[in-house]
């Protein structure tokens, strides 16, 4: 199958949290108080941004994946995404802006197979840009069919 996600133009409504209302949608996960001051700050950076969203079947819509940005938003974005890398479980780049920052201007970020995601309730849909489409695939061509052998005769 050949599977397409939907990708949505959204606007992020992440800021404005207070650390006992970030306590409670993380709940269970294990963060320090810190941890939820870097959250705190990842969502301030994150909102109002417009940015480019999908949503995949695999986690039944559950959330909204980071897709793309405008470049002009890129220093925000590589705030936003260095405060959410504090709270990395394999973190990398721990109180270390400046190895970010330079990663980040290498192009050399890698975030280590993990996909920012964002609740719907912390997304305002603008624009859908692609519907979620799954596609068979093309049926392969069918063998050709078997040659069938000539026989010689055999003289007497």
């Amino acid at each position: 199958m050949n599977y397409r996600p939907k990708v949505v133009r959204c606007r992020l409504k992440t800021g404005g949290k207070s650390i006992p209302q970030i306590r409670e949608e993380c709940r269970g996960q294990g963060l320090t108080y810190r941890d939820f001051e870097n959250i705190q700050r990842s969502n301030e950076e994150f909102d109002g941004l417009v940015v480019l969203l999908s949503l995949w079947d695999y986690d039944n819509h559950a959330s909204y994946h980071l897709h793309n940005w405008d470049p002009a938003d890129d220093e925000r974005m590589m705030m936003a995404i260095y405060y959410a890398e504090q709270v990395h479980p394999f973190p990398r780049y721990k109180n270390d802006l400046a190895k970010f920052k330079a990663d980040w201007a290498a192009q050399a970020y890698d975030p280590g197979g993990a996909s920012l995601t964002f609740a719907p309730a912390d997304v305002e849909e603008l624009e859908v840009l692609c519907e979620e489409a799954t596609e068979p695939e093309p049926e392969p061509p069918a063998p050709p069919a078997p040659k069938r052998k000539k026989h010689k005769r055999r003289r007497k």
